[in-house]
């Protein structure tokens, strides 16, 4: 199999509704799709696509930056790249993962969608899910099983994993509505967007609570809004409504705060900001920074290092979640159930609100989640996804100083 093409370009999501944190407020996202184009040994062309959200009060990344490495960087690297079998091809993108530094730099929205969109392209060209290579990929990796074959044999894949809701700022009128509609569809875990009105925020917990009832797991999410201070002391507050974790309370750079914070309080505290690289999450085990790590494809680089940091969480007795980009379309909805249904069960798994949140997706299955948090695999080859091209065509937008459309290819 050879890399023939490369394609990377913008599209914008707009939302049915705006969507608020401590951080940010949007009501579309500017999402960066990569679309590969591979060649098999019989002259077969399989096309295959990735999907980032650069953010640049996450990563710093800009869909204007994640194109441009795209453009620079990565696809003159990897165009004419053969792979001799889809391992083979997580290995080799693995390597240039780690050749590039990525393991230390924050550049996971760039990557992800390049090495996405290279792994569904293989995995189609074997007849394969992505969720049997990622398990086979585990199964080589981790007991030596050796062929491909033995490997999708010996590995297990979960047939659906059990997602949760979550509440971002809003009005009462709109969070006791969000509350019913979650308590009707049968979530177990809720997180709720918090920032620095705690009278406000307290009432909406106490609220959270009183509509979900007692067995419902609550968490909040302050998205780097406090100092450690100021976290003791809401922690305390909160203690009533049975808070069971606190993601990100901190600057992402005050990892002194959240080695202080994982020490002292009894609930979990989450490290979602402070979680970019596999360096990060070296980092965090090593000063004790956190009891559990939100894990985004679009944050940490893709799939490959996902995995890395799921292993090296789990060795260390570090907690793990999945959690999602506001604004992800079928593509990463796609990738973020095959990581689920290999790698979890997690403690929480966010996104997949596709038809809920988004007024148009990307594939012509729906992805959302179902009654009770449950989202299934798709079944079929790569994602299990079909992209809707004309669907495709008319999300594309031009970004400033980028070109909305980038084609690398042999010869051109």
């Amino acid at each position: 199999m050879k890399i023939n093409q490369i394609k990377a370009f913008a599209i914008k999501l707009p939302f049915r509704f705006s969507f608020g944190h401590s951080l940010a407020s949007r009501n579309s996202s500017l999402n960066a799709i990569v679309r590969v184009e591979l060649e098999d040994d019989k002259g077969r062309r399989i096309i295959g696509y990735g999907e980032s959200v650069p953010r640049d009060y996450v990563t710093g990344e800009t869909i204007e930056g994640a194109l441009k490495d795209i453009r620079e960087i990565y696809a003159p690297r990897l165009l004419n790249e053969t792979f001799s079998s889809p391992l083979d091809a997580l290995i080799k993108l693995k390597k240039s993962f780690e050749d590039l530094s990525l393991h230390e730099k924050p550049k996971g929205a760039s990557w992800c969608a390049v090495e996405l969109a290279v792994l569904d392209a293989v995995s189609r060209a074997n007849s394969l899910s992505i969720a049997s290579l990622l398990s086979a990929f585990d199964a080589v990796r981790l007991s030596q099983t050796g062929t491909l074959h033995n490997a999708i044999h010996a590995a297990s894949v979960s047939a659906y994993a059990t997602y949760g809701g979550v509440v971002p700022f809003s009005g009462k009128a709109s969070l006791v509505a969000l509350l019913l509609f979650f308590k009707a569809y049968g979530f177990k875990t809720v997180k709720i967007k918090v920032g620095r009105d705690w009278e406000k925020d307290l009432e909406r917990l106490e609220l959270a609570r009183s509509i979900m009832g007692e067995d419902v797991i609550l968490r909040i999410d302050a998205n780097c809004a406090w100092t450690v201070e100021e976290t003791l002391y809401f922690a305390e507050r909160m203690r009533d409504y049975k808070i069971a974790s606190i993601e990100q309370p901190v600057p992402s750079e005050d990892l002194a705060g959240m080695q202080r914070l994982t020490r002292e309080i009894p609930e979990c505290i989450v490290a979602d900001e402070s979680l970019l690289t596999v360096k990060d999450a070296r980092t965090l085990i090593e000063v004790k920074g956190a009891n559990a790590f939100n894990i985004r494809l679009s944050k940490v680089g893709g799939l490959a290092s996902a995995c890395e940091i799921v292993d090296l969480a789990r060795a260390n007795g570090i907690g793990c979640l999945l959690g999602a980009q506001v604004g992800e379309s079928a593509i990463l909805s796609a990738a973020g159930r095959a990581f689920a249904c290999v790698k979890g069960p997690f403690d929480n798994c966010e996104g997949s609100f596709n038809r809920f949140l988004l007024k148009s997706d990307l594939s012509i299955e729906d992805t959302t989640i179902k009654r009770g948090g449950r989202a299934y695999l798709p079944d079929g080859k790569g994602f299990g996804i079909t992209i809707n091209e004309s669907k495709l065509k008319r999300l594309v937008v031009k970004v400033p100083e980028v070109s909305a459309s980038y084609v690398h290819a042999a010869g051109a």
